[in-house]
């Protein structure tokens, strides 16, 4: 995760104990999984998404959309959809260069 990469500059371990202080039923050590469902009206699959990987190699849809409130349908903001469209495919990971 991001947060081992900060390494000097957050203490790591303090915030955790802060966070299981906080909220004390969530076990923080179980990655959460990702979400596969579009929140927005149209298909994510389409050809002029916007889309993204991970660090890992995860394809994910990053399409913009507008949520309206429930109270004021005239008021409304920008979301994004962050829905999982492919998983990494395991095992491909090479240590060596091919040559």
């Amino acid at each position: 995760m991001a947060l081992e990469q900060a390494g000097n500059y957050i203490n790591i371990e303090r915030l955790k104990e802060r966070m299981k202080k906080r909220f004390p039923d969530y076990n923080f050590d179980i990655k959460p999984d990702f979400d596969r469902e579009c929140k927005s009206k149209y298909d994510c699959q389409g050809m002029s998404n916007v889309t993204y990987y991970d660090q890992e190699g995860n394809y994910f849809c990053g399409k913009r959309y507008k949520q309206a409130h429930e109270d004021n349908p005239y008021k409304w903001e920008f979301k994004e959809c962050h829905a999982l469209l492919k998983e990494a495919e395991q095992g491909n990971e090479t240590t060596e260069l091919p040559f």
